[in-house]
């Protein structure tokens, strides 16, 4: 975790997810209460994503969602008993707990982007599939050529403007190869 987020924080945010979301399971919502307003466990909990590639972890979602409403992970075991995950929330309160939360529109929310850390037992580029990589480098290629485009463009103007045929051919055939190169993507 390079990123510490401060209790303060943690706390603003399980606010505001309770005040705009309602849970699939009541008893959720309680374990959420219990987060909040105890710092000890506070302080260990981060926000992550793909929670079931943690030691222990547990995962809620909101209605409106397609999720399972409560899973608890432990070693690679999965359970979906609320009260068992408390439990082992109140007894190990020392131990990092890593929690993810599902709800509607949650990369358009400032306030969970603001608690979201990185999974340190999973990367986020590894389940990025092979065609969202392709349009990414696509996209960056097309960037650099745009950027070399516009540069390129006044030195032919200037090159025309100052009557600098010798240039005007230098500047013509890098546009030329630029040209191909847009042609490739």
């Amino acid at each position: 975790m390079s990123i510490k987020i401060s209790l303060e924080t943690k706390k603003e945010f399980l606010s505001w997810f309770l005040d705009y979301h309602q849970l699939k399971r009541r008893e959720a919502m309680w374990i959420l209460n219990y987060l909040m307003t105890h710092e000890a466990v506070l302080n260990k909990i981060h926000f992550v994503e793909a929670v079931e590639a943690t030691p222990r972890g547990m995962s809620l979602a909101a209605i409106g969602t397609e999720e399972e409403p409560f899973k608890f992970y432990k070693e690679g075991l999965a359970f979906e008993d609320p009260e068992q995950g408390f439990h082992e929330i109140r007894l190990n309160w020392g131990e990092q707990l890593y929690v993810e939360l599902f709800f509607k529109d949650q990369w358009k929310s400032a306030e969970y982007l603001a608690v979201l850390e990185d999974n340190p037992y999973h990367r986020w580029n590894d389940s990025v599939s092979e065609a969202v990589k392709k349009d990414v480098d696509d996209a960056l290629v097309r960037f650099d050529l745009e950027r070399k485009k516009a540069e390129l463009t006044p030195k032919i103007n200037s090159a025309l403007e100052i009557g600098n045929r010798e240039l005007f051919e230098e500047l013509s055939k890098e546009w030329n190869q630029l040209m191909l190169e847009f042609e490739k993507l």
